[in-house]
């Protein structure tokens, strides 16, 4: 389960983020682990100085939740448990009556109050995901993100490679 539910799935979104950041020219492709990882934290310094220059959704997420494997992850819990609520709101509608049945103030405390759980339960993905043991789910997820960037790196070699002809 952990592997369908938070392996392949952040393996993905570590691939499109990463693959991105490569076409971009914001990491160095040959860079190894420790390389990218301070690219990384010089990337989220200058992220969060502009502010208001937000180049692609997903990234900024990503960053403000944390960058590097502990944000995705973080991102890819909220993707789902904000998806969950929003299923569930649709599809278990209590009807406008229970929604504002206190008033509008309290309705939309709650909504704030919720938007607030969800976050923190984002932060501590690894207790939201984890059935039985966190350690399992932690190692599913870092193996994860590191196929994922991986998969990024070698994309976009063969991108290159494909495009000028030639290899490095």
């Amino acid at each position: 389960m952990a592997l369908l539910k938070l392996g392949m799935p952040l393996a993905v979104i570590t691939w499109l983020i990463f693959s991105w950041m490569y076409r971009e020219d914001m990491l160095d492709v040959d860079g190894d682990r420790k390389s990218t990882s301070e690219e990384l934290k010089r990337i989220k310094k200058s992220h969060k100085q502009e502010k208001g220059k937000q180049q692609h959704y997903l990234f900024g997420k990503w960053m403000w939740f944390g960058s590097g494997f502990y944000g995705l992850t973080a991102l890819w819990t909220f993707i789902v448990v904000e998806f969950l609520d929003v299923f569930n709101f649709v599809f278990s509608f209590p009807g406008f009556a229970t929604l504002f049945g206190d008033g509008f103030i309290a309705f939309l405390l709650s909504a704030i109050l919720n938007q607030l759980s969800n976050i923190v339960t984002a932060f501590v993905w690894f207790n939201y995901w984890s059935d039985d043991s966190i350690i399992v789910w932690v190692v599913v997820a870092y193996a994860g993100y590191m196929v994922g960037m991986s998969a990024a790196k070698r994309t976009h070699k063969s991108n290159v490679t494909r495009s000028t002809g030639h290899s490095d």
